[in-house]
């Protein structure tokens, strides 16, 4: 008996109508996060402004693939993509916060920052930020590869 012959796997395309079911993607995937906190607003904004980083950067890396000819064949690779600006936003967020944190302290009292806020603190917050930070994006990811993307059945 032969083998069968491999199918070609027809590549995701945008959910019809794109203009409705994108935005609706990205409010669902950024915005539950974002429902956690609806007791303290800071949180909230917090994870509204690294949820619209992430899919930022996800979105740029995804159109250049889609632009190299190389549209994503499988909800795995798009998830991969946002996983991986996930990851990127999670280990550069401590770094970002303390260097916040330092220019108030700073601005608040001259020479405030250099004693208190150091990169060490940032190196030692990266760990915490990236186990907090990958599972709540994989739940985002897959919620967005769901409702935005779909297979044709051609």
């Amino acid at each position: 008996m032969r083998a069968p012959i491999p199918q070609i796997i027809a590549p995701l395309t945008w959910r019809r109508p794109a203009f409705i079911w994108t935005p609706l993607a990205l409010a669902a995937a950024i915005g539950w996060p974002a429902a956690l906190f609806m007791e303290e607003p800071s949180l909230q904004r917090l994870a509204l402004v690294a949820g619209m980083a992430v899919f930022a950067i996800a979105l740029i890396s995804l159109g250049a693939s889609w632009a190299l000819g190389k549209a994503p064949r499988a909800r795995r690779v798009v998830v991969l993509h946002v996983v991986l600006a996930g990851a990127l936003i999670a280990v550069l967020a401590p770094f970002v916060l303390t260097q916040l944190l330092a220019a108030l302290a700073d601005y608040e009292q001259n020479g405030a920052a250099a004693a208190s806020f150091t990169t060490d603190m940032a190196l030692a917050m990266a760990p915490l930020a990236l186990i907090i930070g990958l599972p709540m994006t994989l739940v985002s990811a897959l919620l967005f590869s769901w409702l935005a993307l779909t297979r044709d059945a051609a």
